[in-house]
């Protein structure tokens, strides 16, 4: 045997299993980037980084690489089933975006995603599937590379040698695209980088991986944002934040099911006035929150969102008293914005224990009482803020028994899962309607506005085989075409007729919700250094400014 291709021949016999099934593990590189070509590029850097991995730990860590192969498979075997899993159900791979959902997310919403999308026989089949042919793959290989000969190894070198080596002389046609290659090779273009990657980031960039640095730099805002003007006098000012709700499923907004019938009975009568126009500034809830509660929008960097002034640090330096009181969890892997915001108001209250992961997510009902006790304590001027958990999935989940009024029967869809997904979304929908005139009659008798948004929509089996919401390049307008209502008791109405005019002039305007602290802002008469009046939609001056949603215009 030709000695040059001894050790080839020796690491391929012996660790070659571990080399193939590696480079078929990072195959999910390929469908990360939208250009195809790109995408088999870094399949093939991967292929080299992985090839000197398995030439160093066969030389360097003779004893140990049996232990450093498992643990890679076994990496590698969960990033490939990750990108596959989200790929399929939302379009996109595991990546920084994901992630940051992930980070953000309180454990029962986790667990309503994995009960929704992974606890289910088909999942359970098909990773039990995968991991029986990984292992087969592994068996297989070990004893087929085993038993060939000395002669058939060394050609099979040779052949892995020039698939790997000779598009770099191709590819890297000088000395710089030569080392840029090998860099490429040895670190950019594995799942095990790319999720490296992506966790620094995260753990260095994106604000909830330090809460320390995050309530440092609010405070610093107590400092720098002016209140130029305070001549705010409404003594009740709500701002119910609803969750997962595409007003395309609201009767109020034209839907043909009648899960509204509260609302559209208060819009018929002019009490609601209702936006036709409003989307959300992000799919999900952390980045919906982290801009429509700041100055932050969304064309900023995520990261930069505590640094600009919050609604609730204005507030407080005005004679307003803060309530928050939420239906969703202060828990995440790395906290999230119901324990950020909530912790800047006077007063705040979960459902859930602060320090407790619940064991179920409870229905928004079991707010209304909790609304009571602190309207019996109501001071002269206050800002109350109601975070619901809406029409999140796990749909059937959200809504008490006696509201189940629409079966599969009464939807149009051509699969009886969609059908009943989307019946039970519309039971959701129509507990929700109850949810929020239940809110709206405890403040009928005061002199109170109301404004009622989802954090975000939802898409409900709209012509895919799909249920939930999803990165924005992966989404659709069901995710962000949210309800924007406003309410005014009589004696608001009475008291402030040029609000109410207002109002009633900027229905129609086209608008996004990480504008809508200049709104807020407006409506109680308060102005400060970063307010700006051609933000906010009912003001005279208000500009229309574009909507770009996945790289286009969004078009209602």
């Amino acid at each position: 045997m030709n000695q040059s291709f001894g050790g080839g021949v020796i690491i391929l016999r012996e660790d070659g299993f571990f080399f193939v099934v590696l480079t078929i593990l990072n195959s999910s590189i390929i469908l990360a980037d939208k250009n195809i070509s790109a995408g088999a590029i870094n399949f093939w850097f991967g292929a080299l980084a992985i090839f000197f991995v398995t030439a160093a730990s066969h030389f360097l860590f003779p004893k140990l690489r049996r232990v450093i192969q498992t643990v890679l498979i076994i990496f590698f075997a969960l990033r490939f089933v990750a990108d596959i899993f989200l790929i399929k159900n939302f379009g996109v791979p595991l990546n920084m975006d994901t992630l940051q959902i992930l980070l953000g997310t309180n454990p029962l919403t986790a667990q309503a995603f994995l009960q929704e999308y992974v606890l289910n026989f088909k999942i359970l089949a098909a990773i039990a599937a995968f991991i029986i042919l990984t292992a087969a793959l592994i068996l297989g290989l070990k004893k087929f590379l085993a038993t060939r000969s000395e002669e058939r190894l060394k050609r099979l070198t040779i052949d892995l040698l020039i698939i790997l080596f000779l598009p770099l002389v191709v590819y890297a046609y000088n000395a710089f695209h030569i080392l840029l290659g090998l860099t490429n090779a040895l670190f950019f273009n594995t799942t095990a980088w790319r999720t490296a990657n992506d966790l620094h980031f995260l753990l260095t960039q994106y604000p909830i991986s330090s809460e320390e640095k995050i309530f440092a730099e609010m405070d610093k805002q107590l400092e720098t944002e002016k209140i130029l003007s305070d001549e705010s006098n409404i003594p009740n000012v709500v701002f119910v934040l609803g969750e997962s709700t595409d007003r395309n499923h609201m009767q109020l907004y034209g839907y043909r099911l009648p899960t509204t019938p509260h609302l559209s009975a208060r819009f018929e009568r002019g009490e609601i006035f209702r936006f036709n126009d409003t989307i959300a500034c992000a799919n999900n809830t952390s980045p919906a929150m982290a801009k429509i509660f700041t100055f932050a929008e969304k064309e900023e960097p995520q990261s930069d969102w505590y640094l600009k002034a919050n609604l609730f640090d204005i507030l407080r330096r005005t004679d307003y008293h803060t309530v928050w009181l939420s239906n969703q969890s202060p828990l995440g892997l790395w906290g999230n914005f119901d324990k950020y915001f909530s912790v800047r108001c006077d007063e705040k209250f979960f459902i859930e224990a602060e320090d407790k992961i619940a064991r179920q997510r409870q229905i928004d009902g079991v707010l209304l009482p909790v609304l009571d006790e602190y309207l019996n304590h109501a001071r002269e001027k206050n800002f109350w803020l109601i975070h619901l958990y809406g029409t999140h999935a796990i749909y059937k989940e959200r809504y008490p028994s006696d509201f189940e009024k629409f079966s599969a029967k009464d939807i149009d869809k051509p699969e009886e899962l969609w059908r009943q997904g989307t019946a039970e979304y519309d039971n959701a929908v129509l507990y929700n309607d109850f949810i929020v005139d239940e809110i709206i009659r405890r403040f009928e008798n005061k002199n109170a506005v109301l404004i009622y948004i989802s954090d975000h929509a939802e898409e409900v089996y709209e012509s895919r085989n799909f249920a939930g919401h999803s990165m924005e390049e992966a989404g659709n307008v069901h995710m962000i075409e949210i309800p924007a209502l406003v309410w005014a008791s009589k004696e608001f109405r009475e008291r402030y007729p040029e609000k109410i005019s207002a109002i009633e002039a900027a229905v129609d305007r086209p608008y996004r919700t990480d504008y809508l602290i200049h709104t807020i802002l407006d409506l109680m008469d308060i102005r400060t250094t970063s307010f700006d009046e051609s933000k906010s939609i009912i003001n005279k001056n208000f500009e229309a400014r574009p909507r770009i949603y996945n790289g286009e215009p969004y078009v209602k």
